[in-house]
Order: C-alpha cells, then structure tokens, then sequence
C-alpha cells in the first residue's frame, strides 16, 4: 500500500501499486502527490 495526497482537496488515499485510474473520492481529481517520511538527510562531501 502506498499513501497519496490529493493535490486540490488534500485528501489522504492509501492504494496498491497495482491500481490504475486513481480519483479522489472526495472531489474527482487525478493528480496526487507521494507522501514522503519526513526525515533529515545528509550528504557528506568529500
């Protein structure tokens, strides 16, 4: 399962890999943003 973000109502959706035509239920749309762990990355340098 993964967790996406409505980009126009903000509505959270958890749906398999495997599903294709992804809408909102709440409002239709069919952009979505990946939720991402917010986490502190660092990248050392040589």
């Amino acid at each position: 399962m993964v967790n996406y973000k409505c980009s126009v109502c903000g509505t959270s959706l958890e749906m398999d890999l495997e599903t294709l035509g992804l809408t909102c239920r709440k409002c239709g749309n069919k952009i979505f943003y990946k939720k991402r762990p917010s986490t502190k990355k660092t990248v050392l340098s040589d």
